[in-house]
């Protein structure tokens, strides 16, 4: 009863059942496990050069774009592989438009931009003869998000600049993973040191907790089964198992300063040989 109570809590805001420790303020608890040499405190030092690659060089020539400068290799690494031809983007989060500018600037001319925001005034920052198209809706409406995905999609990119509330990243991403990303594509969810901010945080589960839970679901294949299950010409080799969706088409996940990455791929059984 008292789970239920909490849940129900939880769904109007009044309660938030589970948070992470806000890490500005408290010491890391780390496991036993750990080499002290790896959590022995250093001194880290500020920023001094900025970003050397054409995404930053665009970004300095706008006054309308807020981003980490952090940001940018992590862009350039996972984004630079889509610029050869004409992609369809969609971006959670439109503020003053400069990122959508930014990215039709950075892709191929001929891509589709596609931005989402819950604020009216961003539809002014639509460019429709350069295919730069603005929708108004929350990013936690899943029906929503199913007609921009009809209208546009499906998309080769996906990026979450929206709220960064934990429960607007969760739905987004389990609206939006299966239906309306291609296969070969990324979805970004940026600004996830928010899971660490108390304000930000209005979910049970936190996206960072659930990316971790994704790193068990990539390896899906392997639970309660033997190397040998996975050599073909073994006895006891399997040749399908039924896996869950995300564990069938996920590539795999990185995960950066304030950045988790996720490239859909789907996948075939591994393969162990014995030469």
């Amino acid at each position: 009863m008292r789970k239920l109570l909490n849940k129900l809590l939880i769904k109007f805001g009044l309660l938030i059942s589970k948070a992470p420790k806000l890490l500005a303020d408290k010491s890391l608890e780390t496991s036993d496990a750990f080499p002290v040499e790896l959590t022995e405190k250093v001194t880290v030092q500020g920023a001094m050069a900025t970003p050397v690659n054409p995404l930053f060089d665009i970004f300095s020539a706008d006054t309308n774009v807020h981003k980490w400068h952090h940001y940018f290799d992590i862009y350039t690494k996972h984004f630079s592989q889509y610029r050869d031809c004409p992609i369809k983007m969609l971006e959670i989060g439109v503020f003053r438009g400069g990122s959508l500018r930014m990215w039709k600037d950075y892709f191929h001319p001929d891509s589709t931009i596609v931005g989402v925001d819950i604020d009216k005034t961003c539809k002014a920052h639509e460019i429709a003869d350069r295919n730069v198209f603005v929708r108004i809706g929350s990013q936690a409406d899943p029906e929503f998000l199913a007609e921009v995905n009809e209208e546009f999609g499906p998309f080769d990119i996906i990026l979450d600049d929206g709220s960064h509330k934990t429960h607007h990243q969760n739905i987004s991403f389990g609206a939006l993973f299966r239906p309306a990303l291609k296969d070969g594509g990324c979805y970004m969810v940026e600004d996830v040191h928010t899971n660490y901010w108390l304000k930000h945080v209005d979910s049970e589960d936190t996206f960072i907790d659930l990316s971790k839970q994704m790193v068990d679901m990539l390896h899906e294949p392997y639970f309660d089964r033997k190397e040998t299950q996975f050599r073909h010409e073994h006895p006891e080799a399997v040749t399908e198992l039924e896996l869950s969706y995300l564990a069938a088409n996920l590539a795999g996940i990185a995960f950066y300063d304030s950045i988790v990455v996720f490239d859909k791929k789907k996948r075939y059984l591994p393969k162990s040989e014995l030469r």
